[in-house]
């Protein structure tokens, strides 16, 4: 199993249309309350099988509504760890975003799942930033510039993927269907190889 959590409109549908290949996540469960999305989408990569969860934010809710999210999510992936085990959870961010804003998923998240990517036997956390489609450089080069303000902000990753999540387009020019097609190739190298890690 892996999880996906992040701010409202960061695009998690997007990313997992991105590494199924196809559109399969229509609509964000975003509006609804943060809880674990019923469905799965279970995607092969290479000779592994991975179910994608989605889970919504919380950062526009109350602080009552906030900590009755907070026990309904928690119940749900104990559940979910205790049957099938979560071997990852993706921290999906924009690159535009501004640094501070992202923190409070993030806290909100790893404080639920009791682990974070530098704790020994915990779940590991990586970072997936998305719409770097028109990043001026590489868009690997976001992180180099980036990471270390992440670190000191208390985010720590285990791995990164720099990407863009837009629908494939065959009218776009050249250079952005490469850089999607990159995406692809690298968010689904990162769930790959993350696993038994």
């Amino acid at each position: 199993n892996v999880l996906l959590f992040g701010e409202t409109g960061v695009g998690k549908s997007a990313i997992i249309n991105l590494i199924m290949g196809r559109d399969v996540a229509q609509t964000s469960p975003d509006a609804a309350t943060c809880t674990l999305q019923h469905t799965s989408h279970q995607v092969s990569l290479g000779d592994r099988q991975f179910k994608l969860w989605e889970v919504s934010s919380t950062a526009s809710m109350g602080f009552f509504q906030t900590l009755f999210t907070k026990w309904r999510l928690k119940k749900s992936y104990k559940k979910l760890y205790r049957d099938d085990g979560v071997y990852l959870l993706l921290y999906c961010m924009r690159g535009s975003r501004a640094q501070r804003a992202l923190i409070k998923d993030y806290k909100f998240f790893t404080d639920v799942v009791g682990s974070t990517a530098t704790v020994a036997g915990g779940v590991p956390v990586a970072a997936v930033v998305t719409s770097l489609e028109n990043y001026p450089k590489n868009m690997d080069a976001w992180w180099t510039k980036n990471k270390d303000n992440l670190e000191r902000l208390g985010m720590r990753f285990s791995a990164h993927a720099c990407i863009t999540s837009l629908p494939d387009d065959p009218t776009s020019s050249l250079a952005m269907r490469a850089r999607r097609q990159r995406s692809e190739q690298v968010i689904r190298r990162l769930i790959y190889e993350s696993y038994g890690t």
